[in-house]
């Protein structure tokens, strides 16, 4: 009777005790949330319905991480650079309805409020670095957002191409990422100046960026990518575009110029720019286009809305440098487009290109 009564006891405290824990009032530790210390050094997936809280200072992917569509990424100042290197690469495939998200860990609008502060921060330009490819090939972005990245002692990207990286980044949205001028060196929160001619950008929207991209010229640019979001564009709101083009290259977006940044650019000799109708080219103070197999190497050059104009110049495709009213165009605001064919032709004179040097040749 004795161990009757003894086993009525301890099932008693058993259930309560089975109660207690299944209070749905008691605090319940948020499993979504992982912390991340240590670098990717074997192929890893990171799952879909996970936060993934950067905790490594310059945290490195040396091998393939495959990011699951509604995957979250948030960065603390303190740690706020990813850098793909080696074998490494990114598989970022997201869906429209489940995009993955690289973001700040004070984003509480990506997942929650994951920092536990509630209302004491809140998410803004620069409170992370970037993602460096750093010259690998093969990575993928798609249906991702980069918000609020950018942070760097002098303007930095948000995704980073350098070193000849080749990527494919598409139908992504950049938005509330820095970018900027640092001297006469040109940032975009998506920074492909140094990227392979064959890496992808296409899809994607670009607003409230202080500069949204840069581009190796020698990249086709179709007409697919946005710049603005409802009344929210960008505060340089162009395609500032530096190197040389020695491959045939296609340049169709007209939504915004083309910011030609490059103080003498060259189409090489047998190769060509093609221009769709209304595209404009934009030219900072002093620089210039050589083509070098002359008008043949810019098939379109005097198509529909097609203009060559100064940096300055407003009423082209919208406020390009940023500085609202400020700056306006003037003659000699640029040098000019050289028609080569081995130096005998001289400076073009059509009748689409608009504040240049009219005395250009004497610079020549």
């Amino acid at each position: 009777m004795k161990n009757y009564f003894l086993l009525i006891l301890i099932g008693i405290t058993l259930t309560g005790l089975f109660l207690t824990s299944c209070d749905p009032s008691d605090p319940v530790q948020n499993d979504k949330v992982i912390e991340v210390s240590s670098d990717i050094t074997t192929a890893t997936v990171w799952s879909g319905d996970k936060i993934y809280v950067i905790r490594k200072f310059d945290f490195s992917v040396d091998a393939e991480l495959t990011i699951e569509a509604g995957a979250i990424i948030k960065f603390p100042t303190e740690a706020k650079f990813m850098t793909v290197s080696g074998n490494g690469k990114i598989n970022a495939n997201g869906s429209a309805t489940s995009p993955i998200i690289f973001t700040s860990y004070k984003d509480d609008n990506s997942g929650g409020d994951t920092n536990n502060d509630g209302t004491t921060t809140t998410a803004a330009t620069g409170d992370w670095g970037n993602i460096d490819l750093n010259g690998t090939s093969g990575s993928v972005f798609n249906y991702c957002k980069f918000l609020y990245g950018g942070n760097g002692t002098s303007p930095s990207s948000t995704l980073e191409m350098g070193g000849e990286s080749m990527a494919t980044i598409q139908n992504s949205t950049f938005a509330f990422n820095g970018g900027g001028k640092n001297g006469n060196y040109y940032i975009g929160a998506l920074n492909a100046d140094n990227a392979d001619a064959t890496s992808i950008i296409r899809n994607n929207t670009f607003y409230n960026n202080n500069l949204p991209i840069t581009i190796n010229a020698e990249i086709d640019m179709d007409n697919s990518n946005q710049f603005s979001y409802g009344e929210n564009k960008n505060t340089n709101n162009a395609i500032y575009v530096s190197r040389n083009i020695e491959k045939n290259t296609s340049w169709t977006e007209d939504e915004v110029a083309f910011v030609i940044t490059s103080e003498n650019m060259s189409v090489g000799i047998g190769k060509t720019l093609t221009l769709g109708d209304n595209v404009v080219l934009k030219f900072v103070e002093g620089s210039a286009l050589t083509l070098l197999s002359g008008e043949s190497a810019m098939p379109n050059y005097d198509g529909t809305g097609v203009y060559y104009t100064s940096l300055k110049d407003d009423e082209l495709l919208g406020d390009s440098n940023g500085d609202g009213s400020l700056s306006s165009p003037a003659s000699a605001d640029w040098t000019g487009i050289f028609l080569d064919s081995w130096k005998s032709t001289g400076y073009a004179t059509w009748p689409n290109i608009k504040y240049n040097d009219p005395n250009a040749s004497s610079k020549k």
